[in-house]
């Protein structure tokens, strides 16, 4: 996969006034077995105001950004991993929001880890404030409100799929702005800490195979913090059952006959309320049609794999090619063929300042495409 290199300045310049995204050297540079692609924002020479609104740019799909008083840092290595994206993250002087608003709106259900390497970092949750020293590991549900804020901190931030934690880890769990030290979880920080290290270098087995290992060491440590006696928040009651109906259509995505019925049925809830545990996604069958095309983008993406792409649109549970590619080619602006045969040259078979078909026109797009493959 290409790795993409650009400084603050580059976020926000433009080619009739679209931004583009940038090869980082020569083609010879870029290994073709490159396990994730990579963002990366370093300092404006233009000033703070550029460097700000690039950075607020890049995580206008995740949170609302905001400048704090002081000095401005904003630098940012990202890297997509196998159900997992990697941040490594040296700020001061931004905050952070997830609004009510903003969680119904983009439907974002996965856990979010942040380790402080140096500084320290601030946290809001609903009737929570708490401060984040340097060697602390703070967790959030992307289901729920948030903001964290800091003055000065260097972060290794790791943003996992709820399936990487393992059946059930979260029942009766409330993790959201609980913060563990290295007594907890001391392995779990270990392993975020040498992912950050070594990202850049693994190749896609390691890749695989190191977020398969952290997925299973952070399910184990919050599965011990869990007290099954403790009364279980309306709010966590509700991630509980989102993510069991989102494990039953996963398991079930290649059914073309998927209906709200079969997955309350199969979740164990009632159609009222799967309806209203999917209403801020746009609906059951939205959300379901929406893992139906990340489904078959990830396909059309892997090496290897030969299918037709009549197949895999079936695999995917889609009723016929023509709507599946109506689908894709709504959601990421081209065919499924081309995207396929874009992902099947090196870097994507785009030239240096050419707009990016697929992720849209700038690292913000892909960034907020990422985000969107954790669902």
């Amino acid at each position: 996969m290409p790795s993409v290199s650009l400084p603050s300045r580059a976020l926000s310049s433009t080619a009739a006034g679209r931004p583009r995204w940038s090869r980082c050297g020569p083609a010879a540079a870029r290994p073709r077995e490159r396990a994730m692609d990579t963002i990366t924002l370093s300092p404006d020479p233009a000033g703070d105001e550029a460097a700000f609104e690039a950075y607020r740019r890049l995580y206008s799909g995740g949170a609302d950004v905001d400048r704090r008083p002081g000095p401005l840092r904003t630098e940012v290595v990202a890297h997509r991993l196998p159900r997992l994206l990697l941040f490594d993250r040296r700020l001061a002087g931004v905050s952070h929001v997830r609004s009510p608003r903003r969680v119904a709106r983009d439907g974002f259900d996965h856990v979010t880890i942040h380790l402080v390497l140096s500084g320290s970092m601030m946290l809001e949750v609903p009737g929570t404030v708490r401060r984040v020293e340097a060697g602390g590991l703070a967790l959030f549900d992307l289901t729920r409100p948030q903001r964290t804020w800091t003055d000065g901190a260097h972060i290794v931030t790791a943003a996992v799929a709820r399936d990487r934690l393992g059946p059930s880890v979260l029942d009766g769990l409330d993790l959201h702005g609980r913060v563990l030290g290295p007594a907890e979880a001391g392995l779990a920080i270990d392993l975020v800490r040498s992912l950050a290290a070594h990202a850049a270098t693994l190749t896609p087995d390691l890749a695989a195979a190191a977020t398969d290992s952290l997925g299973l060491v952070l399910g184990a440590t919050l599965a011990s913090l869990r007290d099954r006696a403790a009364p279980m928040p309306p709010a966590v009651a509700a991630g509980r059952d989102r993510a069991r109906a989102v494990a039953f259509i996963a398991q079930h995505l290649a059914d073309r006959d998927l209906t709200a019925a079969a997955i309350a049925s199969g979740a164990g809830l009632s159609r009222s309320v799967l309806y209203r545990l999917f209403e801020p996604a746009g609906g059951v069958a939205r959300f379901v049609q929406s893992q139906r095309v990340l489904r078959l983008r990830r396909a059309l993406s892997r090496v290897g794999e030969d299918r037709t792409i009549d197949e895999l649109t079936a695999a995917a549970g889609f009723t016929s090619p023509s709507h599946a590619g109506r689908v894709f080619r709504e959601t990421f602006g081209v065919p499924p063929g081309e995207y396929r045969r874009a992902r099947r040259t090196q870097g994507g078979g785009f030239e240096r300042g050419e707009a990016h078909p697929v992720l849209g026109p700038g690292p913000a797009a892909g960034l907020a495409a990422w985000h969107g493959e954790l669902l």
